[in-house]
């Protein structure tokens, strides 16, 4: 793409250094001779065609569908313009100055459109047709609106600012020159109004036409359409393939799925910012995993996204490198052994003092709750959800983790912790199914403004336990943002860049502190990584791509 963009560019830039040092012949009655301007206008459309080249370049190199016919187009009018140009010139007396094309100037199109027709196949990335549509419009209504607007300004104009006064026809024509590119090149402005109303007609130009060429090439936009049968084969395949905690929120009602074409795999992404975010890594058979992955990037790339894959494990590292993609380590995940947590972990001399303390001496529960739930348990929960949204920073977000949703909760078991006396609710936690065999996790963890110091703490002892008696082998903990990020050996500097942001930032939210806290549970932990495509120039927009991915 880069060979046809760059002859389209230099092709352009010639049309335009072309127009402006080949001077047009100064002849007597020349004008007289030929019908319409066509001097003007051959030069003109040689001068518009050589900015469009320069302009269309820019989105050939990005392989746009509407760049290519767009080209092909221009090329096409260039060429027949030439010819006509030449047609005309050659019926002229021979006391005419012909001054003819050059042969040399038909070249650029002629070769462009050869190029063009070889290499249709390769321009696939599509625009969005909705504001196809609407730049369309735009392009429409802004040349009646132009034209409404010179005709009433010359119409308004006094003689004193043009030597003359325009009849309604007249100023009609006069606009209609001024936008053709014919020129009004008799006309002399004599004072400052009749100035600046002659420079307003480019520039009323200039700017419609811009916003109209600009909504020709935006990207696909995202319209989220997930077909019920689509959730419920993506729910199917991560019952034999799912590998992590994470495969749940696949199935939430955020995303979008790509299938491979047997449909045995599937990627879960949702698009903001121009950049399609897949969750985790794609689900599928082992085998089937680097195909599927070649064909979303394919999909993203058709509809000019950029592609970023959010939280995927170290297993598929080398995959994603074979396929020209890049890693950076965006934290780490807290997985606990159920049975060393247990069997030593609880016997630790805090987690001693915390049970003691809370169900022992105080007689706090943690009452555990299957699904479904009473309205009265449902409020119970909601209130406190809502107390710890009240908390400076606390909203909810999405993407990885849920929100608070009556009916999801209520389908999900709960872990609730209730005073001693009067038994209210005072923090509580929902266990959702995680797609690692033997493994166990939550996901809402919320607690009222005003708790006793290690009520949390007691809330998950009582969980984890309770898990580990019912036959979970691990529990996941969540991911630690950040966490051990620029420390592995070989880190790139992109990631040695994040860790000094993340240690200024420190101050606003406490990554360290986080995960010092999980940390507690004596957890193993698991590199989790962003890997992307675009190399470092694409970072920047993925990074304000997932903030927007990520809230509700």
């Amino acid at each position: 793409m880069r060979l046809v963009a760059g002859v389209a560019f230099i092709n352009g830039l010639l049309e335009v250094l072309w127009v402006q040092a080949v001077r047009i012949p100064d002849r007597a009655g020349l004008s007289g001779l030929l019908p319409f301007g066509l001097h003007y206008w051959n030069r003109s459309l040689s001068l518009l065609f050589g900015f469009a080249l320069i302009y269309l370049s820019l989105n050939l190199l990005r392989r746009k569908r509407m760049a290519w016919w767009l080209a092909v187009a221009s090329s096409i009018v260039v060429v027949s313009s030439d010819a006509v140009h030449d047609l005309v010139y050659d019926r002229l007396p021979q006391e005419i100055d012909r001054h003819q094309v050059p042969w040399y100037t038909t070249l650029g199109p002629v070769l462009i459109l050869v190029l063009l027709t070889l290499f249709r196949k390769r321009f696939t990335v599509r625009s969005e047709p909705r504001s196809i549509a609407r730049g369309l419009g735009v392009l429409a209504a802004s040349v009646l609106l132009a034209l409404a607007y010179g005709t009433l300004g010359f119409w308004l104009l006094d003689k004193r600012d043009l030597g003359t006064n325009f009849h309604l026809v007249e100023s009609f024509v006069m606009t209609l020159r001024a936008y053709t590119l014919m020129g009004n090149g008799n006309l002399i402005p004599y004072t400052p109004q009749a100035d600046w109303f002659l420079d307003s007609l480019g520039w009323t130009g200039l700017v419609t036409g811009g916003f109209a060429l600009y909504s020709l090439f935006r990207p696909l936009a995202y319209r989220l359409r997930t077909l019920p049968q689509e959730r419920q084969e993506a729910r199917s395949i991560l019952q034999k393939h799912g590998t992590s905690s994470l495969d749940f929120f696949k199935l939430w009602p955020d995303k979008s799925y790509f299938f491979s074409e047997d449909r045995r795999s599937f990627v879960a992404y949702r698009v903001a910012g121009g950049v399609a975010f897949a969750l985790g890594d794609p689900v599928g058979p082992e085998q089937d995993l680097e195909d599927t992955t070649l064909g979303f990037l394919r999909f993203c790339s058709d509809n000019g996204w950029g592609v970023a894959f959010h939280e995927v494990l170290p297993d598929l590292l080398p995959m994603y490198h074979r396929l020209g993609m890049q890693e950076l380590m965006v934290g780490e995940e807290a997985i606990l052994d159920l049975d060393h947590f247990h069997s030593k972990t609880a016997k630790r001399k805090w987690f001693r003092y915390i049970r003691r303390k809370f169900e022992e001496r105080e007689g706090y529960r943690v009452i555990r709750y299957e699904p479904p739930h009473s309205r009265e348990l449902l409020d119970e929960v909601e209130a406190i959800s809502d107390e710890w949204l009240s908390l400076p920073g606390r909203r909810e977000r999405g993407f990885t983790i849920g929100s608070f949703k009556r009916d999801y909760v209520g389908e999900t078991t709960l872990f609730v912790v209730r005073e001693p006396v009067e038994g209210r609710a005072l923090a509580f936690v929902n266990q959702i199914p995680s797609y690692r065999e033997g493994e166990a996790t939550i996901d809402l963890m919320r607690h009222r403004i005003e708790i006793p110091n290690g009520v949390m703490d007691y809330l998950f002892i009582a969980v984890l336990l309770s898990l580990e008696e019912e036959g979970y082998r691990s529990f996941d903990l969540g991911l630690a943002p950040l966490s051990g990020v620029g420390e592995r050996p070989g880190a790139s500097l992109q990631e040695r860049t994040l860790n000094q942001i993340s240690e200024r930032l420190t101050r606003f939210f406490s990554y360290k502190g986080l995960k010092n806290y999980k940390a507690k549970f004596e957890p193993d932990w698991e590199k989790r990584f962003l890997v992307y495509a675009g190399g470092p120039p694409a970072l920047a927009k993925i990074g304000i791509a997932l903030t927007r991915v990520t809230e509700e």
